[in-house]
């Protein structure tokens, strides 16, 4: 592994994180280890023990020498730990805070080749030629394919209609400059890895090497469907995947992810999805404690069948209703809205507990479970969100197999919560007394994360809407989820009367809670400032994602540090346009985090950064609001890239300058 300068500046712009890795002991290092965590400690007690034995008539000094010599050895055992156990200054690496992948994967009669970009820093515990502070490109050939191989090939799994194909074959490696666009699309991607390497007199630091791999995989048959298993976290503390597939005869598909998917279909069946995220819905419910809890809460004063299969219902119909519409983009996309799903969340679980300890009125525990579902559902769907895009065309299998995932991990929770409750009351258990002692203990520990949740959403701003047409529409859309809603609670009511005894009628004070729910709603679609997505949960930069006074920092920030490499023509009208159109913001800002300023990449803050991209975005006729930008990687990664007056945002910048 190349060695970094203590001054040098990375090309993520970001702080990085030191981790060691240790080698083998040596075998100077078993020696010494032996004789200090042995043969000294034996001796040290040896030693306390005379000190303690001495004769009442001895001297102080021959009281104290043994003393003195057990201390000693206390000391020198401590320094010997210390050493033996401290790895070596070689053993060290410097692993990047964040490392952005680009992969694309295509698939050409009875050869798959996939083509990988990724920072050579990331690659450790492999030795590359140095000529001063910059890589030896005459000499690297040889570790630039070890790197490949440790790195990228055997970090990538993939298999044909189910059948793990052999090693690939590393049929090209090159080395390629920081500022080099060519992964921008597969077939320049491909020209460049296979093309003319780098001059060996090209002065490139060696921290700023992107690393390119071309792999081939031979398969059977041009019509096998495959499944990609990529395992390339280990490249950084996060590693951000773009992923692109080009089937032989379709779209292409783009998948966006951090850390390690695991395995991916690439062109997935229906089951595929449906077994998918049904495991995912059953894991999120499962290591969901705050569900759990919420579950308990509602079963610990109800244990019979009948009322509790009516609770139980209910609770699912609301959780699917907002699971499914968040999903969809009808959810508010205000950042502060996560945030605030999950304090409701808490606070259904304080109330829950409280009023198990007052005393439930267990004629309508159902309607309070919906109302509370409602929130529940949201929470669902947020970690659905990011994972939708591995469903392919199966959007409404992926939302139903979730669902279904959640369901059978809520049964089996009952179905373990019951039988224990209704055990403990037969062992003896007061079952009044229980329920408060159980409830009291849910209760506290829902109420530190209520605490701990308000927390972080006081660090969100909240901004007032505007009243226009956007507000207006949001408004109607969220009155009809109310209306939805209410007639879901209106069916439930006629299934209650049967199921729970006595006969359940909806008082007053509940269905407030219903309406208060509803209203809460519409508060938020309000708040969020801006239009809800029915098609998707991608927002576009017409949308206003930037403030004005941002573009006005990045103005001047890209005029003091930007402008004697980079130009405003270069990075607006046509020439932005064909690179960056439809695709997320998130790429944009790691390219300008990566590679601005040419005469020092990554040397601004986080924020300048984040003004820079707002300006690019002024220079293109994306108009600003009154949100803010922030460089939040799940957010970036909503906000699709697009404009209907590049050329008019350009002249109009040029003349106002």
């Amino acid at each position: 592994m190349f060695e970094a300068n203590p001054g040098t500046q990375f090309p993520s712009g970001r702080p990085h994180v030191a981790t060691e890795v240790t080698r083998p002991s040596s075998s100077v290092q078993r020696i010494v280890r032996v004789f200090l965590l042995d043969r000294v400690p034996r001796a040290a007690m040896t030693s306390f023990r005379s000190a303690c034995h001495a004769p009442p008539g001895a001297p102080l000094r021959a009281r104290l020498s043994p003393l003195w010599r057990a201390l000693r050895g206390a000391l020198v055992v401590l320094l010997g730990v210390a050493l033996s156990f401290a790895p070596s200054p070689l053993a060290a690496h410097e692993v990047p805070k964040r490392v952005t992948v680009r992969t694309f994967v295509r698939h050409e009669g009875r050869i798959v080749r996939i083509l990988v970009r990724a920072p050579l820093e990331a690659m450790r515990d492999v030795e590359f030629p140095l000529r001063g502070a910059y890589l030896d490109l005459a000499r690297a050939d040889s570790a630039l394919h070890d790197a490949a191989k440790l790195w990228v090939a055997d970090g990538i799994r993939l298999s044909a209609d189910g059948t793990p194909l052999p090693t690939p074959r590393i049929a090209a490696v090159r080395a390629s400059l920081p500022s080099d666009h060519a992964f921008e699309q597969y077939a320049d991607a491909l020209a460049h890895t296979t093309g003319l390497p780098l001059s060996p007199s090209t002065d490139i630091p060696a921290q700023q090497v992107m690393l390119d791999v071309l792999l081939e995989y031979p398969v059977a048959s041009p019509d096998v469907r495959l499944s990609i298993a990529p395992q390339l976290a280990h490249l950084g503390v996060t590693t951000s995947t773009v992923l692109r597939y080009l089937p032989a005869d379709g779209a292409e598909r783009v998948y966006l992810y951090d850390g390690d998917p695991g395995v991916v279909p690439l062109e997935p069946n229906w089951w595929h999805a449906a077994s998918r995220f049904t495991v995912m819905g059953g894991e999120h419910l499962l290591l969901g404690i705050d569900h759990l809890l919420f579950l308990l809460c509602l079963v610990i004063p109800v244990r019979r069948i009948g009322p509790l299969v009516g609770i139980v219902t209910a609770f699912t119909v609301a959780h699917s209703i907002t699971l499914v519409a968040s999903a969809l983009g009808f959810a508010p996309d205000a950042l502060w809205f996560p945030p605030l799903v999950e304090v409701l969340i808490a606070a259904s679980i304080v109330y829950m507990a409280v009023e198990n300890v007052v005393g439930a009125r267990l004629e309508r525990r159902w309607l309070v479970a919906f109302g509370f579902g409602l929130m529940h559902g949201f929470g669902f769907s947020f970690a659905l969100r990011d994972s939708l895009q591995f469903a392919g065309g199966h959007l409404i299998t992926a939302l139903a197999a979730f669902n279904v995932g959640i369901e059978l991990a809520q049964i089996a929770a009952l179905l373990v919560a019951v039988p224990v409750l209704n055990w403990l009351v037969a062992r003896g258990i007061p079952e009044r007394a229980g329920a408060i002692v159980l409830s009291a203990f849910v209760a506290h520990t829902a109420w530190h994360w209520l605490a701990e949740r308000f927390t972080t959403l006081r660090a969100y701003a909240f901004t007032w809407p505007t009243l226009d047409t956007a507000f207006a529409i949001a408004a109607i859309r969220l009155l009809m989820g109310m209306l939805i809603a209410g007639g879901a609670a209106w069916a439930l009511s006629g299934v209650m009367t049967r199921l729970a005894q006595p006969k359940p009628k909806p008082r007053a004070g509940a269905l407030l809670l219903l309406v208060g729910f509803g209203a809460a709603c519409a508060l938020a679609a309000g708040l969020s400032a801006g239009p809800l997505r029915a098609q998707s949960s991608v927002r576009s930069t017409m949308a206003g994602v930037y403030t004005a006074e941002q573009a006005i920092k990045g103005r001047e920030v890209f005029a003091g540090s930007c402008s004697g490499c980079h130009t405003v023509a270069s990075h607006s009208g046509p020439v932005f346009a064909a690179r960056w159109m439809g695709r997320s913001l998130m790429e944009f800002f790691d390219y300008v985090s990566r590679l601005m300023p040419k005469s020092g990449p990554g040397t601004l803050t986080e924020d300048e950064y984040v003004w820079v991209t707002a300006y690019v975005l002024k220079l293109n006729g994306m108009p600003a609001s009154s949100r803010e930008l922030s460089a939040e990687p799940t957010l970036l990664k909503t906000i699709r890239i697009d404009s209907t007056a590049v050329g008019a945002g350009v002249r109009s910048e040029r003349t106002t300058r």
